[in-house]
């Protein structure tokens, strides 16, 4: 039987619908943007190789050896499992007559990403470069198809079954983030980035707001489909310092993003018009990185992050009050890129993160399956001529799975177990004069997105 405080919950996890593809690492946040970016796990902290660093540290772009624009796109191949168990007998001593065991399948199909951005300077001489990146935040969605086996997802047809029906989600969510670095010396660089999120999020049914309970006792659920684009803001601080020709460290702050609140038009079980909404945020994220680059064309970055969501609207509320009681988590990425030959640059980068999500919460994470814990990114760049550099890349996030009993059955258990594949590809556009220190003037242009001369 489903109780409603705890009701509440289950849909309100939709919004990380886009979990099933790049959320599902660190829990609800992207781990990176651009194909050169991601292909390092995103270890960019430290790292200026192109524009995709200013996702995780603004301050990198005044760094950059020319001004450039990225056009990165991604397409994310999920593959996500709910598995329930309902033994005989857990509802009233009477039902089900017989255990019940189900695995259903997620049809989310193919899910796409983009990032978006340039760095330019207003003033050859200026020491401030500004930049605009239009990046994916999460998107995507699951999709799982009612079932007769599986308890969770079977039809509400008493008193021979109680289940929820068919689950479905769908999100997209960009951050709109203009950013100014201001270089202080050949080696300092500290920036501010204001930040604009929009997006869309359907889900059905609604769990965060259930509604009258039917005669058995189990509350009914109105759809969130009707509704509108929603917004949200918050801001990032970045600082980068190029300690020697051999070490690079950076800081970045990413503020919570507070997000309006999510509200519907829907309606009851008798189509009388109803309105429900949820709060949630984005939450606040601290990251440290520090770049080796003292063997030639090799450089190394190790990003430290911290992503709060014990505090974060939503994600650290209590279950009681209607949250999701997620902690917060450490995550570590390790990227490099060696440049092989003067036009091609090879990469590789791993992300570990802990896992957010309390085990005993299964039920109500079924549609953020944000467990996955062990991610592997690959990647190359193509110089094509002096301007125009074309780089790809693959991420497999390892299949992970948590299990637990479900709260509100007595004796049931569910599982639930994800993975990920992304395919990135984008071009990177150089324009302008190299943008390196007067004392280094003489000195030839990078080859490309590269370590080599940072």
């Amino acid at each position: 039987m489903v109780q409603p405080c705890i009701a509440r919950v289950l849909i309100a996890s939709l919004l990380l619908a886009g979990a099933a593809g790049r959320a599902s690492a660190q829990g609800v946040v992207a781990s990176g943007a651009g194909p050169i970016n991601r292909s390092m796990a995103g270890a960019s902290t430290a790292a200026p190789v192109d524009f995709g660093a200013s996702y995780w540290n603004p301050a990198t772009i005044s760094f950059l050896d020319r001004e450039e624009v990225l056009l990165g796109t991604e397409l994310i191949i999920p593959s996500i499992h709910y598995t329930g168990y309902l033994p005989a007998g857990s509802i009233n001593g009477t039902f089900p007559p017989t255990d019940r065991y189900g695995t259903s399948r997620s049809d989310s199909g193919v899910a796409s990403n983009l990032a978006v951005g340039a760095s330019f300077k207003l003033d050859p001489d200026s020491p401030i470069t500004m930049g605009l990146g239009i990046f994916g935040v999460v998107g995507g969605g699951v999709n799982f198809a009612g079932s007769y086996s599986t308890p969770t997802l079977a039809p509400r047809q008493p008193p021979n079954y109680f289940g929820l029906g068919p689950i479905y989600a769908n999100m997209a969510l960009l951050a709109i983030k203009p950013m100014a670095s201001y270089r202080a010396n050949d080696r300092l660089a500290v920036s501010f980035a204001p930040v604009i999120t929009s997006g869309t999020v359907q889900f059905s049914p609604a769990f965060f707001a259930p509604g009258p309970a039917d005669q058995y006792g189990v509350s009914t659920f109105p759809t969130a489909v009707n509704s509108r684009p929603f917004w949200g803001a918050g801001f990032e601080l970045g600082l980068f310092y190029e300690v020697n020709d051999s070490w690079n460290v950076g800081f970045s702050y990413k503020s919570p993003i507070w997000l309006e609140k999510w509200s519907y038009n829907t309606f009851n079980a008798d189509l009388s018009p109803r309105r429900i909404g949820v709060q949630s945020q984005i939450p606040a994220i601290y990251s440290w990185g520090v770049a080796y680059k003292g063997i030639e064309r090799l450089l190394v970055d190790v990003d430290l992050r911290y992503f709060d969501y014990a505090n974060a609207a939503l994600w650290g509320d209590s279950i009681a009050s209607g949250g999701l009681n997620w902690r917060s988590i450490f995550a570590v990425a390790v990227g490099g890129q060696y440049q092989l030959t003067e036009r091609l640059t090879l990469r590789a980068g791993y992300l570990f993160n802990q896992n957010p999500i309390n085990e005993v919460q299964t039920l109500f994470n079924v549609q953020a399956p944000g467990f996955i814990q062990h991610t592997l990114s690959l990647g190359a760049s193509l110089r094509l001529n002096e301007n125009l550099v074309f780089s790809g890349g693959w991420v497999h996030g390892f299949r992970n799975d948590i299990e637990g009993p479900i709260g509100q059955v007595p004796g049931s258990t569910a599982r639930m177990d994800a993975q990920t594949d992304s395919i990135l590809a984008g071009l990177t556009i150089q324009y302008g004069g190299r943008r390196r220190p007067a004392s280094e003037a003489e000195e030839p242009a990078s080859p490309g997105p590269g370590p080599e001369t940072r």
